[in-house]
């Protein structure tokens, strides 16, 4: 890396206010990263399709089977 040489106060202000701006940039990417991941990890988008699959998986079962593990459930459920 370069050495840079400044010539006035003024040319070290400028140099000081971009970095300032680069620094609350990759602050606020590095917040939007963490909220996305924290949007990710929500249990509903996690879990979400986990009903369907469940409801799918018991229409296919013959009527006393289905009958069975729907007690099963609700039991479970509402205990």
């Amino acid at each position: 890396m370069e050495k840079k040489r400044y010539s006035s106060y003024a040319q070290i202000e400028q140099d000081l206010e971009i970095l300032k701006v680069e620094k609350e940039l990759y602050y606020q990417r590095l917040l939007q990263t963490f909220d996305n991941t924290k949007d990710n990890l929500d249990p509903k988008k996690m879990f979400g399709g986990i009903p369907d699959v469940a409801i799918d998986m018991v229409s296919g079962l013959a009527g006393p089977l289905k009958g069975m593990l729907i007690n099963f459930v609700l039991k479970k459920i509402f205990k």
